[in-house]
């Protein structure tokens, strides 16, 4: 079977995120979508926003999938936290769940139909996606993958909760940090000259306060059950 995946978000409380705020947040995720594409996808994903604070986009390497939505969630949470705390609160201590994030389901299956935009085709992997995203919601857990197959499914969505557990303690610097990581393949020397800090700050952001190494370690394990498959 030919299998693509669909990632299916949209931003948390983006309510509590000012006019102001949210068009320069949607403009840097646009780029991002721009550098996953080009970085990663050789130009084949396809990606849109709609309805303000939603986004979806067409993964043809359904192995690469999780890896793309690692790097979106990093890139939102190195985003301005919510102006609707104050500064001066900010500054004292950082409020993790103030950090703008997202909520993404992956879905792995068929595609019937693609069109342009992406939000009219049609397939399994679609249905999978939206079904994942709205089952998301009520329990505000932030990651979801969703296979044609029960064994992987079971495995994935304990290895989610797990993953989601590191992600949401993310800070913005070690976010910023975990997006050059996971986008690029740079050393920490190199990854200390784009962030401008030293390399022992590096290693320290991604490796103790990303946790790098079990970031890492459900990449692999997701690649290779997804890999397997086909």
């Amino acid at each position: 079977m030919d299998i693509k995946a669909v990632i299916t978000g949209d931003i948390v409380k983006s309510g509590r995120i000012q006019d102001a705020d949210i068009v320069p947040l949607l403009n840097s995720l646009k780029e991002t979508f721009k550098e996953i594409n080009t970085k990663l996808l050789n130009g084949e994903g396809s990606f849109e926003i709609f309805r303000g604070d939603s986004f979806q986009g067409l993964i043809p390497k359904p192995e690469l999938a999780l890896l793309v939505s690692f790097i979106i969630r990093a890139h939102l949470r190195s985003y301005a936290p919510s102006r609707s705390i104050t500064d001066k609160l900010i500054i004292k201590k950082p409020i993790l769940n103030a950090y703008t994030d997202a909520r993404i389901a992956i879905g792995i299956g068929g595609v019937s139909y693609q069109n342009d935009p992406i939000q009219e085709s049609h397939g399994e992997a679609f249905e999978k996606s939206g079904r994942a995203l709205d089952a998301l919601k009520p329990d505000n857990e932030r990651i979801a993958i969703v296979t044609p197959w029960n064994d992987i499914n079971s495995e994935l969505t304990v290895e989610c909760k797990l993953v989601d557990a590191i992600i949401s303690r993310w800070t913005s610097s070690t976010a910023e940090a975990m997006y050059y990581y996971l986008l690029i393949d740079k050393n920490q020397l190199e990854l200390a000259n784009i962030l401008n800090i030293k390399q022992p700050s590096v290693h320290k952001r991604i490796m103790t306060y990303g946790n790098a190494p079990g970031i890492q370690a459900f990449l692999e394990r997701y690649q290779n059950l997804i890999s397997k498959t086909r």
